[in-house]
């Protein structure tokens, strides 16, 4: 009987180490699978911000720091409402051109950098670059 018990359990063994190998392949496939997506996913996303493609012009509104904002960027020059105030003056794209900057002319401005959402949204930027919290941003409307 000890002999049937040493075999049973090395075959036991076996079967046990032959279902974790099946098993972890498996999983290591499935993992592959998902991060291809992955990187598809970003590169689509890189596609479309190409700085080249943007669409500057245009009249956008929303909310930030509690003000209805309304921002009207022609060639190179803007004008802006916040809750009824008015200011005006030049725009520029920042690095890579996915980062506008207002240059106030006259009047005053609580946001003076602008970050690209997409081709209907900008995103608010603190002066320091970095995003609000929570996000806030202006919409595309026509005019």
């Amino acid at each position: 009987m000890k002999i049937q018990t040493k075999k049973m359990k090395k075959i036991l063994t076996l079967l046990f180490i032959g279902f974790l190998a099946f098993s972890c392949g498996k999983k290591d496939k499935n993992n592959a699978d998902s991060s291809g997506n992955v990187e598809y996913a970003a590169d689509e996303d890189e596609e479309n911000v190409n700085p080249e493609n943007i669409q500057y012009k245009g009249t956008y509104k929303g909310k930030i720091n509690g003000k209805e904002v309304e921002l009207i960027i022609n060639d190179e020059t803007f004008n802006i409402s916040e809750n009824g105030k008015h200011a005006n003056g030049s725009w520029q794209k920042v690095n890579d051109g996915t980062i506008m900057g207002l240059s106030v002319k006259s009047g005053k401005i609580s946001v003076k950098n602008w970050a690209y959402s997409d081709s209907n949204t900008w995103v608010a930027l603190t002066d320091s670059l970095t995003y609000f919290e929570p996000e806030q941003y202006l919409k595309r409307v026509k005019k």
